[in-house]
């Protein structure tokens, strides 16, 4: 070979291994990114680096299936996939990983991305053969990665106390959050929030602490909840954004706990906190939603509404200007079917009451109808719903049931007496409020006809849903041939169906 063309040669060669290096360099760096990311709390920032990572390394093993790093390379793609979501495709190369690399430091990693993996297709058994040997690492981060994968074998299996116990054991950025919420589940309300003052103290992530105060409030109550994310905002630092996101999260677990007061509170920190954000505009949106919430008469919804039109003329956007459009439909359907007739005010009272939110004026529409409308048949229950309401009205309420409607099927039935007439009043109304109403059982089927007015003759519809067919009917004969239907009014009346 002459001289040049082997220069040629060695250039070539140099240049291959130059790209291969510096595949795997990336490839390495993108996983070193992801798992300072997931350190910090950044899952979803995170699942992007590992899929970066997991297409620099797959790159790697096509072109140099036999190089140096072709096991490396093989293992990161397998873990790159699995940690961003794809363990469909991760299958593939974790498997041929854990058949074929000798490398235990490389096995271990395969055996916890598949574990992961498992996990996620909620094959617990499998996750568990995986992680046994990782377990018994001297590697200390890799036997805390399996402790904590662990944690979530126990935590599939129902075993709460033995997830509390794997979590313990494990360092993992994911296992103390994981942890809490064990406890919370398994009504360790006590050890949980003891365990979550120190968690407080550690490095804040709002990817991890906006579930956890989620998963406190349904343990322990919302009230806990806030008073464990007053004590998260005084001891870390938390950035002006993520703090106005927890608390306005916050407002909405007291609202929904029935805590007007404090929600409002909430609400009003956020807008003066970030007035221009969209954070801000929802909250200044939200504390007009306490606002109906707190309304008793609809002259003072009448004054709510009004504000709530200047905030949609403000240049409110996003989704706070879809929740303040959705409050003024809510308000005028309230306040619209106030001078009404016949049941439509009652729906204007049940819409206070249940999407409103507003106790106090639900209440007072109750009474006006049962007061307006003392014939109505439904001036009973409007009664019924009032002393719902009101403890303090409710003894009276009741006294002027028993004297005035005693024989009312809804005071009946607040006797605990059976009634056939309950069914027929509450389909009357549903049928006067617009709402649909329960078809009648299948097993209960009608063999007559209608009247059909007109001269006799074949039917032109088509038999409906229950009905019988026209041959079956009693009186009647096929249309076919001979069968021709006949008159039922030459016949006896005996013979009439």
């Amino acid at each position: 070979m002459s001289r040049t063309a082997l220069g040629l040669v060695l250039s070539v060669l140099g240049s291959m291994s130059c790209g291969y290096y510096n595949g795997m360099w990336r490839a390495d760096q993108f996983a070193a990114q992801a798992r300072r990311q997931e350190r910090e709390g950044r899952r979803e920032e995170a699942r992007v680096s590992w899929a970066l990572a997991a297409v620099k390394a797959e790159s790697v093993v096509a072109h140099h299936p036999k190089g140096r790093w072709a096991d490396d390379a093989l293992v990161l793609n397998g873990e790159g996939l699995a940690n961003s979501g794809a363990c469909d495709r991760a299958a593939a190369p974790l498997t041929r990983a854990l058949a074929s690399v000798e490398d235990v430091e490389l096995r271990e990693r395969a055996a916890l991305a598949a574990a992961e993996c498992s996990l996620a297709a909620r094959n617990p058994s499998a996750a568990e053969a995986l992680l046994q040997p990782v377990r018994a690492s001297p590697r200390r981060a890799r036997a805390s990665r399996a402790a904590y994968l662990s944690g979530g074998v126990a935590e599939q299996r129902g075993d709460l106390v033995a997830a509390a116990s794997a979590y313990a054991a494990s360092s993992d950025a994911q296992a103390g959050p994981a942890r809490a919420r064990v406890l919370l589940a398994g009504g360790q309300t006590a050890a949980a929030m003891a365990f979550l003052d120190t968690l407080a103290r550690g490095r804040f992530g709002e990817e991890v602490w906006a579930p956890l105060l989620a998963a406190v409030s349904d343990g322990a109550g919302a009230t806990e909840a806030s008073r464990t994310l007053d004590h998260v905002l005084a001891t870390g630092r938390v950035l002006t954004g993520a703090r106005a996101r927890l608390l306005l999260a916050d407002g909405n677990r007291l609202f929904a706990a029935g805590d007007l007061a404090a929600a409002d509170a909430r609400y009003q920190q956020v807008a003066a906190m970030v007035p221009d954000s969209l954070e801000g505009q929802a909250a200044r949106v939200r504390h007009l939603r306490v606002a109906a919430a707190q309304t008793g008469t609809l002259d003072e919804l009448r004054t709510v509404q009004t504000q709530v039109d200047r905030l949609v003329q403000a240049g409110t956007t996003g989704t706070a200007l879809a929740e303040a459009r959705a409050l003024q439909r809510l308000i005028q359907a309230v306040i619209g079917s106030d001078d009404a007739g016949q049941e439509i005010p009652f729906r204007s009272a049940e819409l206070a009451r249940d999407s409103l939110r507003a106790p106090q004026l639900a209440e007072h529409l109750f009474l006006t109808f049962a007061r307006e409308r003392p014939a109505s048949l439904f001036a009973p229950k409007a009664l019924i719903a009032a002393g719902a309401l009101s403890e303090q009205r409710r003894d009276s309420l009741i006294a002027v049931l028993e004297s005035t409607y005693s024989t009312s099927p809804y005071t009946l039935a607040l006797r605990g007496e059976l009634s056939p007439a309950y069914a027929a009043a509450e389909d009357s109304l549903a049928r006067a409020l617009g709402v649909a109403v329960a078809a009648p059982s299948a097993l209960v089927v009608s063999l007559v006809r209608a009247p059909v007015p007109g001269p006799r003759g074949p039917l032109l519809d088509a038999d409906g849903p229950g009905r019988a067919e026209p041959s079956r009917l009693p009186g009647r004969r096929s249309v076919r041939g001979d069968d021709a239907p006949r008159d039922d009014r030459r016949r006896p009346p005996s013979e009439r169906p």
